[in-house]
C-alpha cells in the first residue's frame, strides 16, 4: 500500500498511478455516456489500446518499454 501511494520521477515530472487511473477513468466515462467522442479521446494523446486496456499502470508501463 505505501508503494502505491508514492509519486514516481519520470523524466522532469512526477506521475501519480491513482491520478492517472482518475484521468483515465474520466475518459472512460465520458466515451461510455457520449460526453466525449472517441476522437476527442484520441485527440487528448490516448490510444485505442489504451483506452480498452483500462490501466494506467499497464499505460504507463507500455509507455516506458516503448520510449515514449
Amino acid at each position: 500500500m505505501e508503494k502505491a501511494a508514492q509519486a514516481t520521477l519520470l523524466g522532469s515530472t512526477f506521475d501519480d498511478a491513482a491520478t492517472g487511473q482518475g484521468l483515465l477513468n474520466f475518459f472512460l466515462r465520458g466515451l461510455s455516456c457520449g460526453a466525449l467522442t472517441e476522437a476527442e479521446a484520441l485527440a487528448a494523446g490516448l490510444t485505442l489500446e489504451e483506452l480498452r486496456g483500462r490501466s494506467f499502470v499497464k499505460m504507463l508501463n507500455a509507455r516506458r518499454a516503448a520510449g515514449r
